[in-house]
Order: C-alpha cells, then structure tokens, then sequence
C-alpha cells in the first residue's frame, strides 16, 4: 500500500554506475523508480546514459516527447522543462533519448548546470542511471549523489572495470579536495618519495597529509569519508558470488579508507528478460518474482540509509 511521503527542501540523488556495460544498471535504476514510487516516494529518473539512453523503452514509452537534447539545444530552460510522465503514479523520466553526438559528452560548464537543477527538481529522489565508462562526466555524477551506487556481475572483466571505476572516482574527488584546500604543492612533494615515506596506497596518503598538514588534512579526510558507495551484485548464479561483494567492501576499505556498503545480491532471474521484451519493468509485471524480492530488499536498505543521511 503507498504511503505518503513528507515533503523535503532538496531531492536526495542516487546514481547507479559502475563502469563496464551490460551490468544491468538501466533495468536496476528503472525498477528501484518504480519500487520508490509505489511506496509512495515521487521520483524522477533522469537517462545520463546520453550515448545509449533506453530508460523510456524500460517503462514503455517509444519514442519521448521531450529528452535532455531539448536542454543541450537551449530549447528548454531547465530539467523540468523535459519531465514527461511515465504512466506510473509517483514516477517521471526525464530521457538522454534523441541524443546528438556532441552532446553524449557535455561541457564542463554545461554538466554542472545540469547536477545543480538536478537539486531544484520538485520531487523526493532523483535517480541517474549513468552511461558506462569512467569518463569525468559520468564521475561528477556519481560523485554528487547522496547514493552512489555501484553495479558489478561476478564476472573478472566486470570485477575489473568496477575496481576501476570506483579508483577513478576516489581520486576525482581527492584531487578537488586537495585542490580545495590548496595543497597540491605538499602532494607533489610526495612523488618519488612515497616508499621512503610509507606512503603505498591513498589512504596513507591522507594520513601523511593530516601529519604534514593537519588543518587541511583533516579537511580533506572528512570529505573522503563522506564518499560512501553503495553496491550492487547483479545476476547472481551461485551463492559463493555474493562473497565478491564483501572481498571488494573490504578492498575500498584497506586500501583508499573508504566505506562500501554491500546493498545485496540480485539472482539471475529469466523474468528479467521477459519483462524487458514485455517493455514493463519487472517489479511490476513480476512483483512476486526473485528479482523484484531482491530490488524491494535493496530499496529498503536505500531508505533506512537516507533517514539516517538526513538525520546526519
């Protein structure tokens, strides 16, 4: 049964990422939407995924009246200009459909217009599906969620991209901090130094500068441990594969001092793949199905993560 949901200020973004293609972020990000809105949560999923967006085709609707070309074109003023409903109560797309080649990859100026109207969009969670890849513009996306979610399958390649990504995405964010705080000079100092300094990984690099400089080391290491991602270990056939999850939660934590939690597992489930052909999202045409069980745990560990975020 929904719920009505109290209304907050600014909408928590959640982004699903996680590096390599064909993971199963879109089918996860629609069906987290749809999940969040029969709860009573009104939420809008935004398509970043400029270069193969296909979220409108995930929740049914050929071809969209309005996408984010319209924005990139100056033919809409902001990102409300293009919500368009997706038929479903509490959920609206705003869709990277209809996307010209230039815009797969937005200017910088551009990209941070876009994640700051993201914060003034009427509704309680905005939700990115991100394109695949570690390019910098799927990074500051994922870095300006309050969720960052990261999508990897119990495959080496996928493993590998997903180690990949979230290494990019660490030192994206550290590199602003240091920039920040305007000690980039104390971090030039360390190179070629860093084994006489026992310095073999970013989290003793953070450590070194709280040593060297503790005002501004402090700093930075509190805004690296704000960098919590979550994750997500889709298409699951043995039960020894949700382990990956720990071994790479504990991985983030040792080596960069990072905190990932593990949201769960999703089996591989065939009606995945028949909802898809059906263009509906699971959770709908398949609510009692092993995947939609898996996405509502998921969406509950998200919620009780977001009071506790907006207690904080």
């Amino acid at each position: 049964m929904e719920q009505v949901q109290p209304k907050q200020l600014k909408p928590r973004i959640w982004a699903v990422g996680g590096g390599k293609g064909g993971v199963g972020k879109s089918v996860i990000s629609t069906n987290l939407g749809v999940a969040l809105a029969k709860r009573g949560y009104r939420c809008i999923l935004v398509d970043a995924d400029l270069g193969g967006a296909n979220l409108h085709t995930m929740v049914g609707i050929p071809t969209p009246a309005k996408s984010l070309t319209e924005l990139f074109t100056k033919d809409a003023g902001n990102l409300s200009d293009v919500q368009v409903p997706t038929g479903i109560h509490n959920l609206s797309l705003i869709s990277g459909a209809h996307a010209l080649l230039d815009i797969a990859n937005p200017k910088h100026l551009l990209k941070q217009k876009i994640i700051r109207q993201l914060l003034t969009l009427d509704t309680d969670i905005v939700l990115l599906d991100l394109s695949a890849g570690s390019s910098f513009n799927v990074l500051d996306f994922f870095l300006a969620a309050n969720e960052p979610i990261a999508v990897v399958v119990p495959t080496p390649t996928s493993v590998e991209n997903a180690y990949h990504f979230l290494k990019a995405a660490f030192y994206r964010r550290l590199k602003g901090a240091i920039a920040q705080e305007e000690i980039g000079h104390l971090v030039d100092q360390t190179k070629g130094q860093k084994g006489a300094l026992g310095i073999r990984t970013p989290r003793e690099l953070i450590r070194y500068l709280v040593e060297i400089s503790p005002e501004a080391g402090a700093a930075i290491a509190e805004k690296m441990s704000a960098l919590r991602p979550k994750l997500i270990i889709n298409q699951i056939r043995r039960k020894e594969d949700i382990a990956l999850g720990i071994k790479m939660s504990n991985a983030c934590r040792d080596y960069f001092g990072v905190e990932m939690n593990l949201l769960g597992g999703i089996y591989n489930d065939d009606k995945v793949v028949l909802s898809i052909q059906m263009k509906k999202p699971a959770i709908e045409v398949y609510p009692h199905s092993s995947f939609a069980i898996a996405i509502e745990s998921i969406i509950q560990s998200l919620l009780t993560n977001n009071k506790e975020g907006s207690r904080g």
